[in-house]
């Protein structure tokens, strides 16, 4: 029986009641649309009977100060069982001693308290108040009677007014009340609500908390405890906490959506009631409110996707809100592939994310005016972090490492740098190696000959032509590894790839650029490659024990800065190389899979040939 593996629990708090007799008036919209009224002497009350009219409970938890509860109370409470006999006053019982009393009172289906709220009028007081409504019924709804008069000033404003000036001003306080319960009194049984046949058997229990004006730690503990200390069984729990305030409300619902299955227990926060008293009308409301709490979730999701790519929580609540919408789905979509991109350090992966979104923004397959308000606003969001990410006709790689360096995702900045960058060079016209088809034909002969010169396992450097271009090609000219400065090599390397402007350098091919700024290009390359040689450092670094230590702290930061340094001297050098960079003619591009295909073809006999 799965009901035997499960168990139903409504976790509440009660207060200080000032005065046990002022009662007020809630109600929620049943699934017909109509609305279900009931009584409450506190908002806690009202909570408790909406979720026994509403949802089967096995249990309903207490929460509240040691001083709301008696030694002899300590123990589970049956409902049914608690004696509603004898009782001349309830001012005598303590706090949940008279909750307790309330719902056997809602469960036994007792309308006790015209009796208890009159009880101090005489006869020729209440006698007065039915002649002054029967004369409002005469006056404004003669086609009504009173059975349907509470019904109609809960849902019309003005009569309600109407209500407060003819009858209810120059009235005592008590008549006031009487009145009004009165009225609720008359209402037809259909619109009151009812205790659920399989709630007769729900018992209560009391856990006491102290707060010290914030929520202790081993409060918390303890409540969470006592929730889950039925091993074995999943726990849907619906919880109404208005009691502990805000703040500590939120610490305890947040502590039990982050519970699900993380300390050997199964729970599920199914609903989160909110009760609240309204003075300008005849009643309250009662309602469920996990969907706003989950759209608190929503853009706290949102937040953690913007500020570090995470998109777990974001998603979660997303689905929970049950929007159906093509762009929505390809926008979680995208958001998930940069997610993945940033976990496995995948640029490719963050990249198709990005222009996954891109399409969806740009591109849209529903109508924009027919969005709901919450993907308005994570689109608006998402639009405000990529800016110029989501301009021109693709994804620019300069606004894209400005975008992950933000972020402060260092490993991914460097490959972004490290993979994206020369392909780039080459296709923008700052550095490249074919001006026609002469010189396709020349590069494909050179980097031929140099392939099959190059050890096994370096040859997959030549499987992206324009990437071994702008990082590899030349480095034979330098008898770099002789020089254990790498800034030496870095420089040398840049002012080798300069030369070979114009022909200047017989020592490799003639390159091409449309920067012209040989000083700025210089710049821009020797920059790259040191990035490069960074990246190897982030990689492949031995940390040395005492920067681990806390000593070592200094030692750590002074590498993050000068990491931080070197991207933003690039990010500079590029951006500004891409802005003064006037391009006449596209560069002509050598397909990678082009020129493999050509070194297959014309492997040499002998690697002096």
């Amino acid at each position: 029986n799965p009901m035997n593996r499960e168990k139903n629990v409504f976790l509440t708090t009660i207060g200080e009641t000032r005065n046990r007799l002022d009662i007020d008036y809630y109600e929620y919209q049943a699934p017909g649309g109509y609305p279900v009224f009931t009584t409450g002497v506190s908002v806690a009350e009202a909570g408790i009977k909406y979720m026994l009219s509403t949802a089967r409970l096995d249990e309903i938890i207490v929460l509240g100060p040691p001083s709301g509860v008696r030694s002899n109370e300590m123990q589970k409470t049956d409902i049914m069982d608690v004696s509603l006999e004898n009782l001349s006053d309830v001012d005598t019982i303590s706090e949940y001693g008279f909750l307790n009393y309330r719902i056997a009172e809602y469960l036994n289906q007792l309308d006790i308290e015209l009796v208890d709220v009159g009880e101090n009028l005489s006869a020729e007081e209440k006698q007065e108040a039915l002649t002054r409504i029967s004369a409002f019924i005469s006056r404004h709804i003669p086609e009504a009677g009173a059975k349907s008069l509470f019904l109609k000033l809960c849902d019309d404003k003005e009569l309600a007014v109407r209500f407060q000036e003819d009858v209810l001003t120059g009235c005592q306080k008590q008549v006031r009340k009487w009145l009004k319960y009165y009225l609720y009194s008359q209402l037809d049984a259909g619109y009151k609500m009812r205790i659920l046949p399989e709630n007769q058997v729900t018992s209560t229990r009391f856990v006491p908390i102290e707060t010290d004006g914030v929520i202790t730690i081993e409060s918390i503990n303890r409540v969470v405890r006592e929730t889950l200390s039925e091993q074995g069984k999943a726990i849907n729990l619906y919880m109404d906490i208005q009691g502990l305030g805000t703040t500590d409300g939120n610490t305890l619902i947040s502590t039990f959506l982050l519970i699900n299955k993380r300390i050997g227990y199964s729970c599920k926060v199914c609903g989160l009631i909110s009760s609240h008293k309204n003075p300008e009308d005849f009643s309250g409301g009662i309602r469920n409110v996990l969907k706003s709490y989950e759209i608190q979730n929503l853009i706290a999701g949102l937040d953690l996707f913007l500020e570090y790519g995470k998109i777990t929580p974001l998603k979660r609540w997303w689905k929970a809100l049950e929007i159906e919408n093509a762009d929505a789905e390809r926008l979680i979509k995208g958001m998930d592939c940069i997610d993945e991109g940033i976990s496995v350090c995948n640029v490719d992966l963050i990249a198709h994310g990005i222009n996954v979104i891109r399409g969806v923004i740009l591109n849209p397959l529903t109508d924009p005016e027919d969005r709901n308000i919450f993907m308005d606003i994570v689109i608006n969001a998402i639009k405000e972090d990529f800016g110029a990410m989501l301009e021109g006709d693709e994804l620019a790689v300069p606004e894209l490492i400005k975008w992950s360096h933000r972020k402060k995702l260092y490993q991914q900045t460097l490959t972004i740098i490290e993979s994206k960058v020369p392909g780039d060079i080459v296709k923008r016209g700052i550095y490249y190696y074919a001006r026609d088809y002469a010189d396709i034909k020349k590069t494909m002969k050179s980097f031929n000959s140099l392939y099959w010169k190059e050890e096994a396992k370096m040859r997959y450097s030549y499987h992206e032509v324009d990437h071994y271009f702008i990082k590899f090609y030349g480095r034979f000219a330098l008898d770099y590894r002789k020089k254990p400065d790498a800034d030496a090599v870095a420089s040398s390397y840049a002012r080798l790839r300069v030369d070979a402007l114009n022909g200047n350098t017989r020592k490799i091919m003639r390159a091409y650029s449309q920067l012209n700024d040989d000083d700025l290009l210089y710049d821009l390359l020797y920059s790259y490659y040191r990035i490069s040689d960074l990246r190897n450092q982030v990689n492949h670094a031995v940390v040395d024990k005492a920067v681990l230590e806390n000593e070592g702290e200094a030692a750590r930061k002074d590498v993050r800065d000068d990491l931080d340094i070197a991207i933003e001297n690039f990010i500079r050098l590029y951006t500004r190389a891409c802005k003064e960079t006037h391009k006449e003619k596209d560069p002509y591009i050598l397909d990678s899979e082009r020129m493999r295909d050509y070194s297959r073809r014309h492997k040499p006999n002998s690697p002096s040939k």
